[in-house]
């Protein structure tokens, strides 16, 4: 890789000023460390990676002492070896003996440091003294690249602060702040001090370039060590006596001027407007208003005039005074703000104490304190009130109040769009108001305000919601309600079902075998009665006749009093065995088929479905003549469907006459009313009959 001619021409003259002192290229007398896989120059340090210089290459250098180092400058060092300078860390006063001239030889290895690669020493040892390099003079842009870390560089420029009240450190050293071609750049020195060095004096200084840094090792600003016994050099002193200056007026800086003397301070003078202690101060004069930076302690009041000296500062609307101090002259009646009428009149007071009309349409706490949202005949603008280290109470300005507010108007940049000459016409500003009493309510909002009328809707909302949630917890209170009686109606008809399925058991047990045993008697009785005269056996068909009706009537009444089919099956099973049952030595011929899903009814339903299909089932087969009877159950999800369909004679439904005994078609009637259902019956002479039951189901 050739070398770069600003290094070459240094490693020539560092040569030849080392003449007589022992070459700093030349290999040692005493070797350090065996030849072999060995780093021996600055310059190959540099050219590594933060990667590489973590593989703790070893290192050989000889150079001489340019610079101490770092907060402690008894373990680390700057040497300069013909090539480049590189920066030595080594153990607790490594560095105690050595000093500024001083030839060293120095092995160790590779580290990558914090930002740059450096090396960490295993040994180091004073061989003479040797010339030191001259300096690479350097502008604020080479100094902003980073790639002048721990070089020997110069920089010539204007003092802007000094820290003379700070007291210096253990090791003595003092800072400043130099303006350098457009930028600044902070300087410690651990070298004397003249009493020229001061703000406004121009200088010239030799140091050591280092850099403050992220974590992710990325330059923020470079920061210059002047070692010890280097002096700063006063290319044009500050004047004595700074005050005597000729007062500017505020509204002339940073005018055209063929003879401004650039990057000097300037004098001025002016009434304050507000303050904020240690940071910033606002003044007026006749001509104008201006913003000036200080961190110069003491507390000054509005109506204070007072004398300034400081640096102007650009890029802004109107310029600022930076690194000012000031000095008191006198007091006087704080300054009236300037009343103007509308608010594009505020971008003519830049850093001007202004009051002016608005409406307040927001106000939001920030971290820094309450931003207020303004308004004034379609111009926006904002408000901050500070309350940085005091109370965040929320001030009792409201959204709509029309409020007279009072402030310092500063003019708010706008970067979109290239840089043009001419005149620029600024798009918003905003007021830093000095106290709540900046705001005052001139009449306060209407009640019709966006925010109450969404209040008003939430408070309807919430009503309604509140009677939705009322008539739904009532709602379920019904519901509870009915099917609380709904299980108690089905526990008194189990428990009617229960008592007549004991009664019926009774008569069967009881009134129902003693009539068989009668029948049987009678007939056994008959047989012998052959022969007898005919009244006793008249007597005796009479009494059989007697005691078969009885015992048909006992039967009925256990049908029509118990459901034993449902105790051990289903309603289909029932019906299809009660269909059986009546065709039973009979040439009728029966269907009985079930669709959809087959599930249990409550109790009631199913004993009511049983009677009527009974019945329908026993008008077929017992009156109508029927040669075929059709039974089809139907199990919707909604709905569940009953039909009894015969060929029979039929008959005209509408002159039904009822039938003795049984339940009839009224009776279904009845049952199918009870259920909520309906019942259709659909006949005619000679042409069947076919009886429908529709009954809706819960789900």
């Amino acid at each position: 890789m050739p070398a770069r001619p600003g290094i070459a021409v240094l490693v020539r003259l560092s040569l030849a000023s080392l003449a007589g002192t022992g070459s700093l290229t030349g290999a040692p007398s005493q070797p350090l460390d065996p030849p072999g896989g060995l780093l021996t120059s600055a310059w190959q340090i540099r050219q590594l990676s933060a990667a590489q210089s973590r593989q703790s290459l070893r290192v050989q250098l000889r150079g001489v002492v340019v610079s101490e180092a770092g907060p402690q400058p008894e373990r680390a060092a700057v040497i300069w070896d013909g090539t480049a300078n590189i920066y030595l860390l080594g153990p607790e006063h490594q560095f105690a003996d050595i000093h500024r001239g001083d030839l060293v030889e120095a092995a160790g290895v590779t580290d990558p440091g914090e930002f740059a690669p450096i090396v960490k020493l295993s040994e180091l040892r004073r061989v003479g003294r040797a010339a030191l390099p001259l300096p690479r003079r350097v502008t604020y842009e080479e100094l902003l690249s980073g790639g002048l870390d721990a070089q020997w560089v110069e920089i010539e420029g204007v003092v802007r602060s000094l820290d003379t009240e700070l007291p210096k450190d253990a090791y003595g050293r003092w800072h400043m702040d130099v303006a350098v071609g457009g930028g600044r750049v902070s300087v410690v020195s651990n070298g004397p001090r003249s009493a020229e060095v001061a703000p406004d004096a121009r200088v010239r200084l030799q140091a050591a370039c280092f850099y403050q840094f992220t974590q992710k090792r990325q330059v923020l600003r470079p920061m210059l060590l002047v070692p010890s016994g280097v002096a700063v050099e006063v290319e044009q002193p500050a004047r004595a006596d700074a005050y005597a200056a000729p007062v500017r007026p505020v509204g002339d800086l940073l005018e055209f001027s063929a003879e401004s003397a650039a990057g000097h301070r300037v004098h001025v003078r002016g009434i304050v407007t507000h303050q904020e202690p240690g940071a910033a101060i606002w003044i007026r004069d006749s001509s104008g208003a201006l913003r000036i930076l200080s961190r110069q302690p003491g507390r000054l009041r509005p109506g204070d005039e007072i004398d300034v000296l400081g640096f102007p500062g650009y890029g802004s609307y109107t310029p600022a005074l930076e690194d000012a101090v000031f000095e008191k002259r006198g007091s006087g009646t704080p300054p009236v703000p300037a009343r103007i009428a509308t608010a594009e009149a505020a971008y003519l007071h830049q850093a001007d104490l202004i009051s002016l009309e608005a409406t307040v349409t927001e106000r939001q706490l920030y971290p820094e304190g309450w931003m207020l949202t303004l308004e004034q005949n379609g111009t926006y603008f904002k408000a901050l009130l500070r309350v940085v280290g005091r109370t965040a109470a929320a001030p009792f300005w409201q959204s709509g109040n029309l409020v007279q507010v009072t402030g310092i108007c500063s003019v708010v940049g706008d970067d979109a769009g290239p840089v043009l000459s001419g005149v620029w016409h600024p798009q918003s500003f905003q007021l830093l108001l000095r106290s709540a009493a900046d705001v005052t309510v001139l009449k306060p909002p209407p009640w019709w305000t966006p925010w109450h009328v969404i209040f008003l809707l939430l408070l309807l909302t919430g009503a309604s919601l509140l009677v939705a949630a009322v008539v739904m917890l009532l709602a379920r209170r019904h519901v509870r309600e009915q099917e609380r009686q709904r299980t108690m109606a089905e526990a008194r008809f189990a428990a009617i079902l229960a008592e007549r399925n004991r009664v019926a058991r009774e008569i069967h047990d009881s009134l129902s075998q003693g009539l068989v045993a009668t029948a049987v008697q009678l007939r056994l009785a008959r047989k012998c009665a052959n022969g007898a005269p005919a009244p006793l056996a008249q007597y005796l068909d009479t009494a059989q006749q007697l005691v078969s009706s009885s015992l048909e009537e006992a039967r009925k009444s256990i049908w029509n009093m118990r459901s034993q089919v449902l105790e051990t099956g289903d309603l289909a099973s029932a019906l299809k065995g009660i269909l059986q049952q009546m065709a039973d030595g009979t040439e009728v011929l029966t269907s009985f088929s079930v669709t959809g899903r087959v599930r249990r009814l409550a109790p009631v339903v199913e004993n009511n479905l049983l009677r009527i299909g009974q019945e329908a089932i026993t008008n077929s087969t017992t009156h109508a003549r029927a040669r075929r009877i059709t039974v089809e159950l139907n199990f919707g999800e909604q709905q569940f469907r009953l039909t009894v369909s015969d060929d029979g004679q039929g008959f005209d439904p509408a002159h039904l006459v009822s039938k003795e005994g049984g339940f009839g078609l009224v009776g279904m009637r009845e049952r199918a009313t009870h259920l909520q259902g309906q019942l259709e019956v659909q006949s005619a002479p000679g042409q069947g009959t076919q009886v429908t039951l529709t009954l809706p189901l819960s789900s």
